[in-house]
């Protein structure tokens, strides 16, 4: 049975969260422990692409990244690399 205390993981950054979901789900076996990565990985890169796509053209200059290739790369769909 996984055990958590809810409103002690709302205190938790979301890598903190997955740490200790991960250390629980291990007791059920491996797969739920990969779809949880997977699924954190997903989420992940969605956000950063999303906050790639919010950059102002400045930003993306100092980052040394043309607005075409940041287009490139936050039009993917989350779940590709």
């Amino acid at each position: 049975m996984i055990r958590t205390d809810l409103h002690s993981l709302n205190s938790l950054q979301s890598d903190q969260i997955v740490t200790v979901l991960t250390k629980q789900l291990r007791s059920v076996g491996e797969l739920p422990v990969n779809l949880l990565k997977v699924a954190y990985t997903w989420q992940l890169r969605a956000s950063q692409r999303r906050q790639l796509s919010e950059l102002s053209d400045v930003q993306l200059r100092d980052m040394g990244i043309s607005r075409e290739a940041a287009r490139c790369e936050y039009t993917k769909s989350f779940w590709l690399p």
